[in-house]
């Protein structure tokens, strides 16, 4: 039923759209046929007007012989007649054109286009008014051309039956091209009919399709009406359901809501309990913190008496090592360089420190850390100045006429040059302590006249070398009849300030030996040795000679680590052999034996009054911190601590005769 009702809509829409169609395309008939009278019309008084003007030129030529009155009244009446004639029906056209187009709006087009070929028609008349002037006076020029001649009426009467059969003709042509233009005309409305028919066959399916695709959305809204009823239905039955629920739950809750406010009731009298009780809390609070500043204040205390007990403790321990004359010793460890990170493994760290006396050293391969008690162990960020300030009392005693010896001690590449020497922005041991001599003599200018020398030599392969004065004569350690050591033809320079001191020591490193290995870009290999001699007088007294040995000891090599070869190796078996010497002299003494093998090595010999007279003596071992040589710095660090037992005896004040 419903399709049946829809092709009847179909049905109804194109009768309708077939009744309008036909109504304007009659309208659009009359239009175009009243287009058509007044385009006939315009032909026809523009062929008359023709014909007038060629009568004109003929009489103008003298082709008239002459014209009458009558023949010019006649011309102006018919002239006059058909002009009126036309313009009355121009403006009834116009007026029912007008009037069409007021009830045809959809047609104003074609209204548009009917105006402005009305406007061309008047312009077209305004055209033929101007001729017919023109002919007016041309007639009159006619006029008293023709009355000179005679016979002017029969010659006006052959030409106007030629001008009437001339107008004939010429209606025939027109009624010709009118016909040929209906027949065009007809066939391009037939064309546009068919284009205006198939538009609106279009459009009707266009409005087909959209009533379908409507009626499609129609349905949908429809559903979706539907499921909205439904779940509007589902909702208040939860409402409904929630709602019951929620009575329940209210009835449930009531209980609670009395508790809660007994709750807060009983919460209110704490809260004002304990606020009473607060103000009794106040005083014994305030004695609290006042206990706490009296603990903090004590510790304070405790804590600076004991940093003054551990001062005692030192000077104690120095004062028994005095007596006893122990070798004391140093430890340092210089920092990691970028090659060891790498190779530093993750967990236990190699060094560590418990406080300034007690090392650590951890051995990775037996999981085991050693520790080791000595006189002074500084970290790998400790400065240059501060190692000199724990030495200093130790090498400035030379200008109290003792013999002191300070050597650094370990493997190749922990850092023994850089504590002896150091570089010219940040000196070692060597320059520091020269320095600190020279200002304690400007102090002491006014009570002592104080003379400094300086002897600076190398032990290298076994063989003494004069720095300062290199030459190839042999040098050997001789012993003096007081029992000191002396090498006899070595060049000693007096030095009146630190500029000389700099400058020996700087001519003097230049002749030193050194090389690269594997474990040291400028490895020392050779035993370097700068002897200060001093002689201290006070005014119309004593003088006091005193002698500090500052060595740095070339370093002990792994020959598999540092590989060297050649020269190298012989090089490494001379230090390898001296400072297994060193170490034979060190058990020696510490075993108290009867005989010490001093003369199994130069190095030895050099160190006999520092190391078995009653000199003062001071053992910097350097070490580093990387596992990768961890089986070294036991080594080093177990030496040291054999050679803190030596007991040299209490160290005597040398007073020149």
């Amino acid at each position: 039923s419903s399709a049946g009702s829809k092709k009847d809509k179909k049905r109804v829409d194109r009768s309708e759209g077939s009744e309008i169609d036909a109504a304007t395309a009659n309208r659009l008939g009359e239009l175009r046929a009243k287009v058509l009278q007044l385009q006939a019309s315009l032909r026809e008084r523009t062929a008359q007007a023709e014909a007038s003007e060629a009568i004109l030129q003929r009489a103008s030529a003298g082709q008239l012989p002459s014209a009458s009155e009558e023949l010019q009244a006649e011309l102006r009446k018919q002239a006059l007649d058909v002009l009126k004639k036309r313009c009355k029906t121009l403006e009834a056209e116009a007026q029912k054109l007008q009037d069409g187009n007021e009830q045809l709006a959809p047609q104003v087009k074609a209204a548009d286009k009917s105006d402005r070929s009305l406007r061309k028609l008047q312009a077209k008349l305004d055209e033929s008014e101007a001729r017919r002037k023109a002919l007016e006076q041309d007639l009159g020029k006619a006029k008293s051309s023709a009355a000179a001649s005679s016979g002017a009426k029969l010659a006006s009467s052959a030409a106007e039956m030629q001008a009437q059969s001339r107008g004939q003709e010429l209606q025939r042509r027109v009624q010709e091209l009118e016909q040929r233009l209906q027949e065009a005309q007809a066939k391009e409305h037939a064309e546009q009919a068919a284009a205006e028919n198939k538009k609106h066959d279009e459009a009707i399916a266009n409005a087909e399709q959209e009533k379908l695709q409507l009626s499609q959305k129609v349905e949908a809204l429809e559903r979706d009406k539907a499921r909205l009823a439904d779940a509007e239905k589902q909702g208040l039955e939860r409402l409904a359901r929630t709602q019951q629920v929620t009575q329940k739950l209210d009835k449930a809750l009531a209980p609670l809501k009395e508790a809660a406010a007994r709750l807060r009731d009983e919460q209110r009298r704490a809260r004002s309990e304990v606020e009473q009780a607060g103000t009794g809390f106040n005083g014994e609070i305030q004695k609290l913190l006042d206990a706490t500043v009296m603990i903090r204040e004590r510790s304070k205390a405790l804590e600076d008496k004991y940093k003054a007990a551990m001062e005692d403790r030192k000077k104690l321990h120095n004062l028994v090592l005095d007596l006893k004359g122990n070798i004391r010793v140093f430890v340092r460890v210089r920092p990691m360089n970028t090659k060891e990170k790498p190779l530093e493994p993750e967990g236990e760290p190699t060094i560590s420190f418990r406080d300034e006396l007690n090392i650590g050293i951890y051995d990775g391969q037996h999981a085991r850390r050693k520790w080791f008690e000595f006189d002074q162990v500084f970290s790998p960020d400790t400065t240059q100045n501060h190692v000199f300030e724990e030495a200093k009392p130790l090498a400035t005693s030379t200008l109290d006429g003792y013999n002191v010896c300070v050597f650094a001690y370990g493997q190749t590449g922990s850092g023994k040059t850089h504590t002896m020497t150091g570089t010219a922005q940040d000196p070692g041991l060597n320059t520091r302590v020269l320095r600190e001599l020279f200002r304690i003599r400007d102090e002491r200018k006014n009570e002592y006249d104080i003379q400094i020398s300086l002897a600076i030599t190398e032990i290298y392969n076994e063989q003494i070398r004069d720095l300062l004065m290199p030459s190839s004569k042999k040098l050997d350690v001789k012993i003096n009849p007081d029992g000191t050591c002396g090498v006899p033809g070595l060049t000693e320079t007096a030095v009146d300030s630190v500029e000389d001191v700099l400058k020996c020591i700087n001519d003097a490193s230049k002749n030193r030996a050194t090389s690269t290995t594997d474990m040291n870009e400028q490895s020392s290999r050779s035993h370097s040795i700068v002897t200060v001699r001093t002689k201290c007088t006070l005014k119309g007294s004593d003088t006091y000679a005193g002698k500090i040995h500052l060595i740095d000891l070339a370093g002990s090599e792994n020959t598999n680590k540092s590989g060297v070869t050649g020269q190298g190796m012989k090089e490494a078996q001379n230090i390898n052999k001296s400072l297994s010497a060193l170490g034979d002299v060190i058990q020696s003494l510490v075993a108290k034996n009867p005989h010490t093998p001093y003369r199994n090595s130069k190095l030895t010999m050099m160190l006999k009054d520092s190391l078995g007279g009653d000199s003062k003596t001071l053992m910097i071992v350097c070490s580093s911190p990387a596992q990768f040589n961890v089986t070294e710095t036991l080594s080093s660090l177990n030496f040291a601590a054999r050679a803190r037992n030596v007991e040299l005896g209490k160290a005597k004040r040398n007073v020149a005769s």
